[in-house]
């Protein structure tokens, strides 16, 4: 039963062949509604009714614009690290128990205002001391001159001796330097209390503190911190071959994720004279103004530092370069016709490229519909943004896609043609 049943489907597959070669050879495929269009016309047969292929097409529309000359500012990205402009810890020079912290944490100070008071009666009690020794030796020379001043005139009428007179001289020279030593005593004292008061040296903000009222302190104690936030200063790098170009004054931009939008303005301020051996880059310090102290020292910014400005670049759309490898083709157009031209490109900025050669300004150049043309064809051009004409194709169409007629299908099946079938 199975080699029956094989051999009655060969034979049908044979019978349906040789009626579709048949069918093909008298042409009744053809004659067929929709399947006759993808069949050529038996051979020896002309074809019925007017031809349908597309015609050849006109020249393809194009926008074009003049290359211009514009703002090109060349920039190199980098990060950076804030700190403030001018920072210290407030630490005590002297030990001693606090008696007074006159500030708040994180309150702005101004300078020369006093931060912590430490204990200062022993200090007081010293000055005093040393002022009493002055006043008892500025006495006692006194004294002395007074004494002096006798015996040189006894001298003088031969009363009195030559002796007397050097002895008080130099009790009164010695009285002098008691006075001095006195006098260096408190001075010495004094300076030994003002080191018992705690100034800030700078206006800024101070920090958390790390002492509380009645804490003894030694010298070298952590009390505070203080910041000026006035201005603030990045530190960021670059590579080295920028070393040639690097100037104080250049412009650098920073944003922080702390402040989405906003972008921070400085200067460029120190040029390391170092280069770092490992990375190969140079340290640049800028100066920002931070008036609301947005910025805080160690916040992370993304630093954009300006190396050139050019006011005459040539720049173009960058929708007119096209990329083909390692190369940037432009198009423009002269009388109509398409030029194809290598150039070499610059800085990319806003969507405009800056063009370094190959172009001049004042050029008419392809900016959109560049994938329909080639050198030597001839376009329509018309300026770029302006409205397509109302007789132009819409842009939507597929040119590429047959239409009805260049498939052959028919329309509406007539009397005739039925007839004709039978």
């Amino acid at each position: 039963m199975r080699a029956s049943g094989q051999l009655a489907v060969i034979a049908v597959l044979g019978a349906a062949g040789f009626g579709g070669w048949y069918a093909y050879k008298e042409g009744y495929l053809a004659k067929a509604p929709v399947v006759g269009s993808y069949f050529p016309a038996p051979t020896g047969q002309a074809a019925t009714g007017p031809a349908r292929g597309r015609g050849p097409s006109g020249p393809p529309a194009v926008e074009v614009d003049t290359v211009k000359t514009g703002r090109i500012v060349e920039t190199r990205e980098a990060v950076g690290t804030i700190r403030a402009y001018e920072s210290i810890t407030v630490t005590a020079k002297m030990a001693g128990i606090i008696n007074e912290i006159g500030f708040q944490e994180g309150q702005k100070v101004k300078a020369g205002d006093v931060l912590v008071q430490l204990d200062a009666a022993e200090r007081k009690a010293e000055i005093e001391q040393a002022a009493a020794e002055a006043n008892r030796a500025v006495a006692l020379r006194n004294e002395v001159q007074i004494k002096l001043e006798r015996a040189v005139a006894l001298s003088r009428t031969g009363a009195g001796t030559g002796a007397q007179v050097e002895d008080l001289t130099a009790q009164a020279k010695s009285l002098e330097g008691s006075i001095a030593s006195a006098q260096a005593q408190r001075k010495a004292a004094e300076a030994r209390l003002e080191d018992l008061t705690i100034r800030a040296p700078f206006a800024g903000r101070v920090g958390t503190r790390s002492v509380s009222l009645g804490a003894y302190i030694s010298p070298g104690t952590r009390i505070t911190s203080l910041d000026d936030l006035s201005k603030v200063r990045l530190d960021f790098s670059v590579p080295e071959n920028l070393l040639a170009r690097l100037q104080p004054g250049q412009v650098v931009n920073a944003k922080a994720v702390a402040y989405q939008g906003r972008t921070f303005k400085g200067q460029v301020s120190t040029i390391d004279p170092r280069i770092d051996p490992v990375t190969r880059t140079v340290r640049l310090t800028a100066d920002f103004d931070n008036p609301d102290e947005a910025l805080r020292p160690g916040m992370f910014l993304s630093v954009a530092l300006e190396v050139t400005n050019k006011d005459d670049a040539i720049v173009v759309p960058e929708e007119a370069v096209v990329s083909e490898g390692l190369r940037q083709i432009i198009y423009p157009v002269k009388d109509n016709k398409i030029e194809r031209r290598v150039i070499t490109i610059g800085q990319r900025q806003g969507g405009k490229v800056e063009v370094l050669d190959g172009l001049k300004a004042g050029e008419t150049i392809v900016v959109l519909g560049v994938q329909r043309v080639r050198a030597g064809i001839e376009v329509v051009p018309r300026p770029v943004g302006t409205p397509a004409p109302k007789d132009a194709a819409p842009p939507t169409a597929n040119r590429d896609t047959p239409s009805r007629s260049s498939l052959n299908l028919p329309g509406a099946i007539t009397p005739a043609a039925a007839a004709e079938r039978k």
